[in-house]
């Protein structure tokens, strides 16, 4: 039986010290009642690379050493002492040290779930842009795993800040509009298609109560915001109905789960300071990050801001985090549809 080296407990009581052999683990206390000779040396997985890690399992402490092959490592290595010395300790904490403290604590070859980027998606239920992007986003908020902020704004305080134009202005962009929502219609399988009326609903009704309304459902009930946000869309871009009129604010909101009380609590409060307040300040927010139309996407990365305009930029928000882009319907939700 090989003579034992208890360099690493000396002077420690009984269970009360650290076993551990592994410079990146934090100290592992024997169990109760345990002492420190019955205590097992945790013993850190070898790499794939070494030929004999699948023929090392953790020893006990004070179990002999089995026979070592010809042509193994020296001793020195053994103890962790190889391939630099101290030096190589040394650069092994530093980089211990460079990681974030629960990577850093983390037992080799567990894997952790890496946190949620923060996306936002800044839209208008009388954008069809908006809601493509919405819905593309929705499809895939579990898949990137990112924290979805879908925040309420007023495009028409975004165009007047920027100086731009609604496309129904411009005879050419109204006309590329029409052809462009009808692909997209079949590309993103969003049943989306224009109102009879569309000059009438985008220049006069607007969507001024609809965008209150869904910011006094973030304020009070942010978690029915997705439904109540679809059925909006779901009524002006596809079933052609109003969004202006509390009743119409009203069979949405209930449509997409909320009880009547609730909406009529919610609708009551679209004319006050503090919903008001809010579609203004998030419109501002929108306009401080270079909006000059909707959907726009801000992606908060590293300490850097990313802001992408309009649907189609999706890819690129994946390039951006560092994920697979898959298509606007990706293969789960595709099963589904």
């Amino acid at each position: 039986m090989r003579k034992l080296r208890f360099r690493e407990v000396e002077g420690l009581t009984k269970g009360a010290a650290c076993v551990s052999n592994h410079p990146l683990l934090p100290p592992t206390p024997p169990q109760g009642g345990q002492s420190l000779r019955d205590a097992r040396v945790i013993t850190p997985p070898r790499s794939p690379r070494d030929p004999d890690a699948a023929r090392q399992p953790a020893a006990a402490l004070g179990s002999p050493r089995p026979p070592e092959p010809a042509g193994r490592p020296s001793p020195a290595r053994l103890r962790g002492e190889g391939g630099g010395g101290t030096a190589a300790l040394q650069k092994k904490q530093a980089r211990a040290a460079a990681l974030p403290l629960a990577a850093r604590f983390a037992s080799p070859g567990c894997s952790m779930e890496a946190l949620p980027r923060t996306v936002e998606l800044f839209y208008d239920v009388l954008s069809p842009y908006s809601w493509l992007g919405f819905e593309i986003l929705c499809r895939y908020k579990n898949i990137w795993n990112i924290n979805l902020h879908l925040r309420p704004s007023l495009i028409s305080g975004i165009m007047k800040d920027s100086g731009n134009k609604p496309p129904a202005l411009l005879p050419r962009k109204a006309k590329y509009l029409a052809r462009d929502i009808r692909l997209l219609r079949q590309h993103i399988q969003v049943p989306i298609q224009f109102p009879k009326d569309f000059f009438s609903v985008i220049l006069e009704k607007g969507s001024l109560s609809a965008m209150r309304f869904l910011t006094a459902v973030n304020l009070e009930h942010p978690e029915v915001l997705e439904k109540v946000s679809r059925e909006l869309w779901m009524r002006v871009w596809s079933r052609d109905e109003d969004i202006t009129e509390p009743q119409s604010i009203l069979a949405a909101a209930e449509k997409a789960g909320m009880s009547m009380a609730q909406a009529q609590g919610l609708l009551g409060k679209i004319s006050t300071p503090q919903v008001k307040n809010q579609l203004k300040e998030t419109t501002e927010a929108a306009c401080k990050y270079g909006a000059f139309g909707l959907p726009i996407t801000v992606v908060h990365l590293d300490g850097q801001t990313h802001m992408l305009f309009g649907s189609d930029r999706m890819e690129l928000l994946a390039y951006l985090l560092g994920e697979k882009w898959m298509g606007p319907v990706p293969p789960a939700i595709n099963a589904r549809l």
